[in-house]
């Protein structure tokens, strides 16, 4: 293939990030929107196929968010080279993060040209360096899934050693207090159907736990403005439905 062969593939998108819509082979269908992993999959391997003279393999891109989990983010940048075999499955779901074709180099090429500068990736944070956020999320993620406490875990996170680049980060994020309400929320914060004013009542009574909403008098918990019996019915529901960690105020919010 020629050199201006070569810039037209790389120009229309050959190894670029995911893209979630491809067009069908007729003019007058409608683009097909991939939905599933097997999809993307397929069809990034169908592109690598199609471009062997541009393409040396796929990519495994983890989306760069705080709810990815670890063993996702561990996986970020493996190649796969084998043609003839679908790549091993990362994520569970697509919203994890996905394959895209690799793209060769220049000089794998026989161009004499500079590479590529490295662009940004979309993040829950706005547009970010991959190599530099996506050790942030790991640390992050490598203290959230520790099998200890949740008391703990909020210590440690707290407590983590913050570089100048990650300082940045948190502070983009809302702060480190934020950051940890997105994991480990306030048990009454999780309480379907309540407003902050009803929340700050049973703050007030010390109702912070589902141990001790159940122990409360129903007379109680109809003191609180706007609380009556359809709420109260919803409330005793909800805290049946905890069965572990009945006496911690917060609880657990991710995925693993």
């Amino acid at each position: 293939m020629s050199i201006f062969g070569i810039f037209k593939k790389l120009i229309s998108g050959v190894g670029a990030e995911p893209v979630l819509k491809v067009q069908t082979s007729t003019a007058q269908s409608k683009p097909k929107i991939i939905t599933t992993i097997e999809e993307s999959d397929n069809k990034q391997i169908e592109n690598w196929k199609a471009n062997q003279d541009v393409i040396e393999g796929l990519r495994f891109i983890a989306t760069l968010q705080l709810r990815i989990p670890l063993r996702v983010l561990l996986r970020d940048g493996e190649i796969h080279r084998d043609i003839n075999t679908a790549p091993p499955k990362y994520a569970r779901e697509m919203w994890e993060g996905i394959w895209v074709t690799k793209t060769k180099t220049f000089h794998e090429m026989g161009i004499d040209l500079p590479e590529w500068p490295e662009s940004e990736s979309a993040s829950d944070i706005g547009y970010v360096l991959r190599r530099e956020y996506l050790p942030f999320l790991k640390a992050v993620r490598e203290i959230v899934e520790l099998n200890e406490p949740i008391e703990n875990r909020i210590k440690k996170l707290r407590e983590m050693p913050i570089s100048e680049k990650w300082k940045s980060y948190i502070e983009r994020h809302g702060g480190i207090e934020k950051i940890i309400r997105y994991f480990f929320p306030k048990f009454i914060d999780t309480i379907p159907k309540l407003n902050l004013s009803q929340k700050d009542g049973l703050s007030k009574m010390s109702l912070i736990t589902p141990n001790l909403i159940a122990a409360a008098p129903d007379k109680t918990l109809l003191s609180i403005k706007g609380i009556g019996q359809a709420k109260l019915k919803a409330i005793r529901d909800y805290c049946a439905g905890i069965t572990d960690n009945r006496d911690a105020d917060r609880v657990e919010h991710m995925i693993k």
